[in-house]
């Protein structure tokens, strides 16, 4: 029995609650220079990523037609189909997908390329560890409401 100055205790939270892993946050890269894949999974390790590669443009678009991708690292300059044609592809295929376009290469007019192809970022190769999950983090951040008067 509870008395007048004595609180019930409470119920330990459920378990299966509190344990449940979060998603991996899932990455796309689609390069022609496959040494970048190994990179991409040394910057963005499992367990809190997911990384797939595509060496390729049509096979980045066929794996963003196959499976749901949280951001997709798109190199500018690819054989056979540019990365703003990627970049139009995959947003066909998936209307959220975040796109970061990279390049080892001055791009003129780089804003314009960026609107052009539906992307939200650009990173010049090389870069680092720190720029890329810094991208990814702030594409994915969700923005807080406006504060109503």
């Amino acid at each position: 029995m509870v008395g007048e100055n004595q609180t019930p205790m409470s119920e330990p939270p459920d378990r299966a609650d509190t344990a449940r892993p979060l998603a991996p946050t899932r990455l796309l890269v689609v390069d022609d220079d496959t040494c970048m894949f190994d990179i991409f999974h040394q910057m963005f390790p499992a367990p809190d990523y997911a990384v797939a590669t595509a060496s390729h443009g049509r096979g980045g678009i066929l794996l963003a037609n196959a499976q749901l991708f949280d951001v997709a690292f798109v190199d500018f300059y690819l054989a056979g189909m540019s990365g703003v044609e990627v970049a139009q592809g995959l947003r066909r295929a998936q209307s959220n997908l975040k796109i970061v376009l990279m390049s080892g290469f001055l791009v003129e007019n780089r804003a314009a390329m960026i609107q052009e192809a539906g992307a939200s970022a650009f990173l010049t190769k090389p870069f680092d560890a720190s720029a890329a999950r810094a991208a990814v983090a702030r594409l994915l951040a969700t923005p807080k409401p406006e504060a109503r008067a």
